[in-house]
């Protein structure tokens, strides 16, 4: 206890060392990166391989399931999954949590380039590790009236992408739409015939001449010099005059077999903003980097630089990730702020002193600021969580200030001997360690937490325990310093200080009314104390009480909601769409012109943008699929997201049926991408090694789920890439002509969409070289060049038939499946799948060889809900042990355990009565509550012993203890019920991520009251009754 001494000896060293670290606090929290989550490092590799327009059932054996294999080969791989469509694999590799994900990343890289030898010839792989990083973060459009798309697309890459990439925190510019410029060559089928040419020759004269080589080194004039033989084409005219053999003939020019011209590429993707054809400029942020401080940039720099826009070309956002960052951030910070001052409301008004009650409330924001040193210290940001672990802590924060300072003033005394502030804080220290380490540990199992939950909720947990910390050092070390030198001076004899707010609230009250509250109050006094001595006579009764609580609490847990994460409204939503397969992109075009006319008739909507053949994210999309970003209004100016969702769901399904849509948002959706490749609440899995039995059962549970009430956007899961004009080639009629099926293909390209031959570099840009064949002839009587130099139809080699539609391939771990996805509107997670489960059950029979596996978020909710159990048990267990070393008794962590497992009907009443779910945030809440009962109880107890240490019979001693115990314990739960008061309303954008744990918070601790004041006593008194506390 001498340090108690020190510290007031050293008064104005200490109050010096807390304005420092404060005002360090707050410096570092100007300086840490904002951001809606934390950092988190997703365990996901994503591996994209393209080989053209490989059919899918050729490209699963030869290029999906090697990469498959590949990939399981790398350490620390769980899981593999894979969808496999027309020429493009893309495989997800699910590695465990807490794996280094830059090792993984380069053993998965290692392992695709091992097997690339053995893929198909022209394979492209990309891998990506997946993280937040790789998601844009602002979206900006850039349309015109008098300017091209290809002017468009030139000026996003050449002069902005250059300009944007060199602001600080910028990972990547990425550029979807407009049309690139391209050499083209047209080849006139006459010409070729006449010359008896074949596209294959000119193909072949142009790689030839187009080419820079080095001939070697040579010394001239004692100087060495490297020689260069130069033959690339610097443009139209250069291209025209490159030579052609001719069999036979004089060499012909290109220009003599065809027409040449720069035009735009062929292209089946398409991108447009505001209802107009535009050109989309995402911007990704490296891992660390400030989104607030990069969208600042992106102002300043266009503010500074005004030409990068240029006359007739408007630059507009549709999507800006910072205005909900600062809108988060911002809100949260003035929950905080709010939560504080009315908090300091009820201090005053219990406390009725302002020096008192303003040495109580320092302590809240003194913690805060040196908490903002601490997280830069630990390497956190700012985010929802960690500003969420500062808010949920504050109703603890002021509870040990306002333990020291009510039994500081008990101290104040007349005749009181020495420094009441030190005696105080004396008297209540060991109960005041035994509490702090009550809340602290239950937070520590949250390290041994993964997945999802464990990313976010893990930073929210490390914020609270070192508030908690700080705030235990300033409540045992600073709060009696303040309290010694400025919280008692000028009093009375009697303790009561002149002209504080005890006379000030006098003085504003009339006499007759002053008597009457007094005369309620005392009255009130001893209903309460007749109550206390009660529950200590009858300990039977306080069992029983506790155990209906404990019954109470299971029933309402069996029937209330439960999801997964609450829903935050971000203000964007993100509306993935395809259209029947195989529709041409002019009729794709023209039903989705029909769905932008019911975006922009919302009047809830701000901007928008739309991607077609392509997506935001890294995936792989068909030219019938792609997604809108919608943003929307601020929250004040228009409906809450579900009902804007709602509104287009059905418009969009009325005008234009056959566009399926999936409605989410944007951040929510990124989430579910990075746990698992599951966005969808419902994920149904149907396992077999047929495919065709496998899409029949799908689109039975299909229909099946379709009529559960609350279940929206239900997709079978069956992909159809359209229609195939299949080129069989005959081989023994190829080979009679010496010809290969690699041949016969380049033969063909030209005739289709044409062949990229070369690059034309003109200057420091890169233009494509495409040869294309203009022919209206049959495909079949295309001209293919013979290994002897002559022609013939194409016919005589190959049958060219129209094939099937293919479908995609799912695989999870090497097994095939189907997977049928929907979301849930205006309903809970948990009870829409247990209805889905019990319709499936009834209505679809599977195959012997079959299964049907439940995944999406609702997998990982049930994960997160058992995790959260054990660490439920794992802090009811280390907050009895805290107990159990506190007090030596035994039967203190069996009160303690009892009171806080019936403390947990409160928290589930307050989530009903409110109409919240059981979620992962209230489920945290929940856990949160075992700790703040122990502390409570460790309180009450400590009360009892002293008084036992002074022989007060044991039924004296427990009730004095409860009406000790009754002021700060109210003040405790009115400041934390007010604290977190703008939390339990949603107050600000993006608290309703926190919204439930606060609720559940709130409800646990106004039932913890009555609990640890009245039903504690009795039944400590029931295992005790002859007060062997005191000899513990």
């Amino acid at each position: 206890m001498n340090l108690l001494s020190g510290a007031r000896r050293r008064a104005v060293a200490i109050l010096g060392l807390v304005v420092v670290l404060g005002v360090a606090g707050v410096y570092e929290a100007t300086r840490l990166p904002s951001s809606i989550f934390p950092s988190v490092t997703f365990p996901i590799v994503k591996v994209i391989a393209d080989a053209g327009e490989e059919p899918a059932a050729r490209m699963m054996p030869t290029v999906t399931r090697p990469l498959e294999e590949a990939i399981h080969r790398v350490p620390g791989v769980r899981l593999v999954r894979s969808t496999t469509s027309r020429g493009s694999s893309e495989i997800s590799a699910q590695f465990e949590w807490g794996t280094d994900m830059q090792t993984a990343l380069q053993r998965t890289q290692a392992e695709t380039q091992r097997i690339r030898p053995d893929l198909p010839p022209g394979t492209r792989i990309d891998v990506e590790w997946m993280n937040t990083a790789i998601f844009p973060i602002m979206g900006y459009a850039l349309t015109s009236d008098t300017r091209s798309q290809a002017y468009l697309r030139q000026l996003a890459e050449y002069t902005l992408k250059p300009a944007l990439i060199r602001i600080p925190g910028v990972s990547q510019v990425q550029i979807q739409g407009g049309r690139q410029r391209e050499f083209q060559v047209w080849l006139d089928p006459a010409a070729l015939r006449s010359r008896k040419l074949a596209p294959s020759d000119v193909v072949a004269a142009i790689q030839a001449d187009d080419d820079v080589l080095s001939a070697g080194l040579t010394e001239q004039n004692h100087e060495l010099y490297l020689t260069l033989v130069d033959g690339r084409v610097h443009g139209l005219e250069a291209l025209s005059r490159i030579s052609v053999p001719v069999p036979g003939g004089p060499p012909a020019t290109l220009a003599d077999l065809g027409h040449i011209d720069v035009a735009n590429e062929v292209s089946y993707i398409r991108t447009t903003a505001g209802g107009h054809p535009a050109v989309l400029v995402n911007i990704v942020r490296q891992p660390s980097a400030n989104t607030v401080a990069i969208a600042r940039g992106i102002g300043q720099l266009l503010e500074q630089r005004p030409d990068l826009i240029p006359a007739g070309v408007r630059w507009t956002t549709f999507y800006d990730q910072a205005r909900f960052v600062s809108g988060s951030v911002g809100g949260t910070r003035d929950a905080i702020v709010i939560g504080v001052l009315l908090a300091a409301l009820v201090l005053l008004v219990f406390l009725r002193s302002f020096r008192l009650t303003a040495i109580a409330v320092a302590a809240l924001p003194a913690t805060v600021a040196v908490v903002g040193l601490a997280l830069g210290a630990t390497g956190q940001t700012i985010n929802l969580m960690t500003l969420s672990g500062i808010a949920a802590a504050l109703g603890l924060i002021a509870d040990d200030a306002i333990v020291v300072i009510e039994n500081i003033e008990r101290h104040h005394r007349p005749d009181a001997e020495g420094d009441p502030a030190e005696k105080g804080t004396r008297q209540i220290l060991p109960a005041l360690v035994g509490s702090s380490l009550s809340t602290t540990v239950i937070l520590l199992p949250f390290a041994l937490l993964t997945g999802v939950v464990g990313a976010f909720f893990k930073p929210l947990a490390l914020t609270m325990a070192l508030a908690l910390a700080v705030s235990f050092l300033i409540a045992a070390f600073v709060v009696p310093v303040l309290a010694s030198r400025f919280g008692f001076r000028g009093r009375h004899a009697t303790g009561r200080q002149p002209g504080g707010a005890r006379d000030w609230l006098r003085q504003g009250i009339p006499g007759p009314v002053r008597e009457a509250l007094r005369g309620t109050a005392a009255a009130a006094g001893r209903g309460y104390d007749h109550v206390a001595r009660f529950f200590v006579d009858h300990g039977a009764v306080s069992v029983a009480s506790l155990l209906a609580l404990m019954a109470v609490a299971y029933q309402l847990y069996r029937g209330i909601g439960t999801d997964f994460l609450p829903t935050m409204d971000e203000g964007s939503i993100i509306l993935d769409y395809w259209t029947p397969p195989g529709t041409s992109l002019t009729e794709t075009n023209r039903m989705l012109d029909d769905a932008e006319k019911v975006i922009l008739s919302i009047p809830d909507v701000s901007s928008y943008s739309r991607r077609t053949g392509t997506q935001l994210g890294f995936f792989i999309t068909e030219p019938n699929r792609g997604d809108y970003v919608i943003n929307l209004k601020p929250r004040g100016q228009r409906r809450p997201i579900e009902e804007v969702m709602s509104e287009l769901r059905r418009r969009i399904a009325r005008v234009e049926p056959a566009i399926h849509t999936d409605f989410g948002q944007l951040l929510e959706d990124n989430i579910g991408d990075l746990t698992g490749g599951e966005p969808q609440p419902i994920d149904i899995k149907i396992f077999g090694d047929d495919q065709q039995v496998l899409q029949q059962k799908a689109r039975q549970i299909a229909s099946v789920i379709s009529g559960v009430r609350g279940v929206e956007d239900v997709f079978d899961g069956v992909v159809i890439a359209g229609p195939a004009l299949r080129i069989e080639v005959d081989p023994v009629a190829a080979a009679r002509y010496g010809l290969t099926t690699q041949q016969v293909h380049s033969e063909v390209a030209p005739a289709v969409t044409g062949s990229v031959v070369d690059q034309i570099r003109i200057g420091d840009r890169v233009y494509d070289l495409r040869v294309l064949r203009k022919d209206d002839a049959p495909l079949q009587d295309l001209r293919v060049r013979t290994a002897s130099g002559g022609l013939i139809p194409l016919s005589t080699v190959a049958t060219v038939s129209t094939g099937k539609p293919e479908t995609e391939i799912d695989r999870e771990n090497l097994a095939t499946y189907v997977g049928v996805t929907a979301r849930v509107s205006g309903r809970d997670l948990g009870s829409t799948m247990a209805e889905i489960r019990s319709r499936i059950r009834r209505q679809v029979t599977l195959p012997p060889s079959f299964s049907i596996r439940y995944g999406g978020l609702f997998q990982q909710q049930e994960q997160s809900f058992r995790n959260l159990l054990y660490i439920l048990l794992a802090g009811l267990v280390l907050v009895s042990i805290v107990v159990l070393f506190e007090f030596g008794d035994w039967r203190a962590p069996i009160v303690t355990s009892a009171c806080a497992a019936s403390v947990l009907a409160g928290v589930l009443l307050a989530l009903h009565l409110t109409g919240v779910t059981l979620n992962i945030s209230s489920y945290v809440g929940a856990i949160m509550m075992v700790g703040i009962v122990g502390e409570n109880a460790i309180f009450v107890i400590h009360e009892a012993r002293e008084e036992l240490r002074r022989e007060v019979p044991v039924r004296l001693a427990w009730a004095r203890a409860s009406r000790r115990r009754l002021r700060p314990v109210a003040m405790t739960i009115l400041a934390t019920a007010f604290a977190l008061a703008p939390l339990a309303i949603a107050y600000g954008e993006g608290s309703q991520l926190m919204q439930p744990l606060a609720i559940a918070v709130i409800g646990g601790f106004v039932l913890s009251g009555p609990i640890v004041l009245f039903l504690l006593p009795g039944l400590y008194r029931l295992l005790d009754p002859h007060g062997k506390l005191a000899r513990e």
